[in-house]
């Protein structure tokens, strides 16, 4: 299972303690067209899905166009957006903050084994492959480009 400069995907019980801060699943360097693929990939993973805007509720949850909903988010300032997608246990939730960035986070205390662990294994390579970029797992923070990768996925 790939993984770049050494880092690969295995699991790594101390990557996962509940030290009461999340982790994050990144691709950075995103583009409109990448989260555009996103959305399109976790469609099609068929996982349970929630998408919710915070400001005149949708109805049916219903996830729009990746242009659509930034394009909203820029021209209603308080308004917001969030998308959990569950798979298996762990529930990753993103909150369009850039489009520069796509971030998911999750509660590390979900990946107990190597069994939940391959569920977060799946979760990024579906990024991933979606995007055709590198995904990065970090700790919780904002700066992910100089944290240092729990772990990392190149798509061949």
């Amino acid at each position: 299972m790939g993984g770049l400069d050494g880092v690969d995907m295995r699991y790594r019980s101390e990557d996962f303690e509940a030290d009461g801060a999340l982790r994050d699943v990144c691709v950075l360097d995103a583009s409109i067209n990448d989260w555009q693929n996103l959305l399109e990939g976790l469609t099609l993973a068929d996982w349970p899905a929630q998408f919710s805007w915070t400001l005149f509720e949708s109805t049916d949850g219903t996830i729009p166009d990746a242009r659509s909903l930034f394009d909203r988010l820029e021209s209603e300032p308080e308004e917001s957006a969030s998308l959990a997608v569950q798979v298996g246990d762990i529930w990753f939730t993103c909150y369009f903050f850039d489009i520069d960035e796509i971030e998911f986070t999750f509660d590390p205390a979900d990946v107990e084994d190597p069994e939940s662990f391959a569920h977060l294994e799946a979760f990024v390579r579906r990024l991933g492959d979606s995007t055709h970029k590198n995904v990065v797992v970090t700790m919780e923070g904002t700066d992910h480009r100089t944290m240092p990768a729990l772990i990392e996925y190149s798509p061949t």
